[in-house]
């Protein structure tokens, strides 16, 4: 229960070592060793030499005229098989049950040499321990190097939750991100408190106002292809293409103007203010905001708990991503309407206690 499955770690383990042997492999031809007055030519034509004379070099040392080589794919060689080449597996299980009369290297994958594999030369593993079985026989020696991700802030905790400084990493970008909601919405209260209480008043209609956000955030990503590849088309209207980012700007701020609304008419609602021209919409703001992004907050908190607490954290914070998205939607429509529309709805206000 403790460990993240065998298909998860494999697959960070070997995309991160298979990326560190393509990014070496050049340094690791370029520092054999070398005779300079046997370089006839310089540039290209002495990188070509460099390259045939060190491969030509191995292979006549080692008797073979090439490789077998697999790249992320699974190498499986059967009882009763030879090659005389040698096995070089990246990002893949390599299963050896022949013989292999020269060396076996695995890098990023998992070696498994059952009880009548034989190996002539060495044995090289990165990325996990070999299975071995006591019936094989390695001629030559046998090395491994083991990465420890988890000492590298890479691996997984319990229950498949990242350890290290994941969390933290999460939570710093969970507060970078609703800080800087918060600010916008701020400013927009302060600036243009009118602007807010007329959407707070459309937010009220919860079912029209997030019928509307739906509606529109499944047909905004093929508008804006459809419109770009209109004026791509048109020829004429390629300048207007630099207008796009700051449509986009605009419709960031739009989005976030109804988000604050939603929080204003929720925070209005918890404190019992009436929502209108005598209300602080600064207050209604903060409590709404807490109240719509707390369970987000109280989850990346969980987070940096032990792993006993980690299935418990993500069914928090998958809480808290859809009381989110709930309240963006409805701010998104309450936004829009207000703009085509242009009515100011105020709040009404609370039925009097009798």
């Amino acid at each position: 229960m403790g460990s993240v499955p065998m298909a998860e770690e494999s697959l960070v383990t070997r995309f991160l070592l298979a990326s560190i042997l393509v990014l070496s492999a050049a340094s690791a031809f370029a520092q054999q060793a070398e005779d300079p007055l046997d370089r006839p030519h310089g540039g290209r034509e002495g990188f070509r030499y460099r390259h045939h004379r060190n491969w030509d070099d191995w292979s006549s040392r080692r008797g073979h005229d090439g490789v077998h080589l697999r790249l992320f794919r699974d190498y499986d060689l059967a009882a009763g098989a030879t090659v005389s080449e040698p096995v070089v597996v990246l990002g893949g299980t390599t299963t050896i049950n022949g013989h292999v009369e020269d060396d076996v290297v695995v890098i990023g994958g998992h070696l498994k040499l059952g009880p009548t594999a034989v190996v002539d030369g060495d044995v090289f593993t990165a990325g996990s321990d070999p299975t071995i079985d006591p019936a094989a026989q390695v001629k030559g020696k046998v090395d491994q190097a083991v990465i420890d991700l988890p000492a590298l802030g890479l691996g997984w905790g319990g229950f498949g939750v990242p350890s290290g400084w994941w969390p933290f990493a999460s939570l710093g970008a969970m507060a970078m991100r609703l800080g800087m909601v918060l600010t916008i919405s701020l400013l927009f209260t302060l600036i243009a408190p009118g602007w807010v209480r007329s959407m707070s008043g459309r937010a009220a209609d919860v079912g029209a106002s997030g019928v509307l956000g739906a509606i529109v955030e499944v047909l905004f990503v093929p508008a804006l292809l459809i419109i770009t590849l209109g004026l791509v088309i048109s020829v004429v209207g390629i300048p207007l293409l630099g207008a796009i980012p700051f449509v986009l700007a605009g419709c960031a701020l739009l989005w976030v103007g109804g988000f604050a609304a939603v929080a204003v008419t929720l925070g209005a609602r918890l404190r019992g203010s009436r929502g209108d021209q005598t209300s602080v919409p600064f207050l209604d703001l903060l409590t709404g905001f807490l109240a719509i992004t707390g369970v987000t907050i109280i989850a990346h908190f969980i987070g940096l708990a032990p792993g006993w607490m980690s299935p418990f954290g993500w069914m928090v914070r998958t809480t808290g991503l859809l009381i989110e998205y709930v309240a963006w939607t409805i701010g998104l429509g309450a936004a829009l309407s207000t703009l085509l529309v242009g009515r100011r709805f105020i709040l009404p206000p609370l039925p009097a206690s009798v």
